[in-house]
């Protein structure tokens, strides 16, 4: 009896499961606007993206909370403080519950993670062509940076 194990590369899989859905999404999305994430402490969320990333902070609506919005290229991500964020947060799973950036220099973004004491992996992508460094956000959410062969 043979294996049924699928030896083909992962992009081959997820290029033949796209073939299986319509052409056209049912939901005509043009692009993300912008990814949210809940903090505990907005000032060390501001610190570390403001700060230690580099992205511009943008004016915010006055909510009737704790927030901040940045830019990231003309995408956006947008902080909500929130009593119950924070590393206590149960079930979450790095490989999905991340934010990945595109960066022109990994090696750079290895000096300010060490310069600022912040703890990271390596990895490495090679059937995609890219390698990757990942940290944590001070709410314990995972931060790719991902630079192409």
């Amino acid at each position: 009896a043979g294996s049924t194990a699928d030896c083909r590369p992962a992009w081959a899989r997820r290029v033949e499961a796209r073939e299986r859905y319509p052409e056209k999404p049912m939901i005509d999305v043009t692009r993300l606007h912008h990814v949210s994430f809940a903090v505990a402490d907005l000032d060390a969320s501001k610190k570390f993206f403001g700060e230690l990333i580099g992205f511009k902070e943008l004016d915010r609506p006055a909510f009737g909370f704790r927030g901040a919005w940045y830019a990231i290229g003309d995408r956006q991500l947008h902080l909500i403080e929130h009593e119950g964020a924070g590393r206590e947060v149960t079930g979450r799973i790095s490989r999905s519950d991340h934010m990945a950036l595109e960066v022109k220099d990994l090696e750079q973004v290895r000096e300010q993670l060490e310069a600022a004491n912040i703890q990271y992996g390596r990895g490495s992508n090679d059937d995609l062509g890219f390698s990757q460094i990942f940290c944590s956000d001070p709410d314990g959410h995972t931060i790719e940076f991902v630079r192409y062969f």
